[in-house]
């Protein structure tokens, strides 16, 4: 029988399982399915960290194995999908590259708090590729070595919109972060330009601007120890 406490690891290890399946397809130039994949993996990326936080079985192996795993879904998936997108042009691999390359360094970088994020979260990418293949909106390998750039410098980006009280252990949104990409692994796509053109504009607005609110902070740059 499984401790209770186990629970994280388990859906953290099927979310690994899940999104080596999205990297394979994604090789495979099956592109459509294996998006749906990285959105199932989002969706329970999010479930396993609520899991761990209500049982309270958060651990420093179970943090790795989760950030470790996200790059597998969130990162070298999408970039192998970027790849494919721009027919696998010098600017497209040399931008996948630096961002696998980035991700993997980031994972010896702790996150200094729960309010922001220390330079663009790799997340952004990641919906920011799909949104972009799903829209059929041009991405440019420029535009995103700019979003490689915003990843790389520690830049405070807002995490939340408001902030969380000492006892509280689910995070914000934490239901539409689950339901919303959940959603997207299952519904036809067929008929959602509109909806995917939003998502893309919205996440380029957060890498170009999502800096500015926390501005005023004496340590906006904050330097790495």
């Amino acid at each position: 029988m499984i401790n209770r406490k186990d629970l994280p690891n388990l859906v953290t290890v099927i979310n690994g399982l899940v999104g080596s399946f999205a990297l394979l397809l994604a090789i495979r130039g099956e592109t459509e399915l294996s998006i749906r994949l990285i959105f199932l993996s989002l969706s329970l990326d999010v479930l396993d960290g609520l899991l761990a936080r209500k049982l309270n079985a958060m651990s420093e192996s179970g943090e790795l194995l989760d950030r470790v795993f996200d790059r597998v879904y969130q990162v070298i998936a999408p970039s192998i999908i970027y790849c494919y997108m721009q027919n696998w042009n010098v600017g497209s691999m040399f931008y996948s590259a630096s961002i696998i390359t980035l991700s993997f360094w980031r994972i010896i970088r702790r996150t200094p708090s729960k309010e922001y994020f220390l330079g663009l979260p790799l997340f952004v990418h990641t919906f920011v590729i799909l949104s972009s293949y799903l829209s059929g909106i041009a991405l440019p390998y420029y535009l995103m070595l700019v979003l490689v750039i915003a990843s790389l410098f520690p830049i405070k980006y807002f995490r939340r919109i408001r902030t969380l009280s000492p006892n509280e252990t689910k995070g914000t949104f934490w239901q539409i972060r689950i339901i919303v990409p959940l959603f997207l692994s299952i519904i036809p796509y067929s008929k959602l330009e509109i909806l995917f053109e939003l998502l893309f504009y919205i996440f380029i607005i957060y890498a170009l601007f999502g800096w500015i609110p926390l501005l005023r902070n004496k340590n906006f740059f904050l330097r790495e120890k």
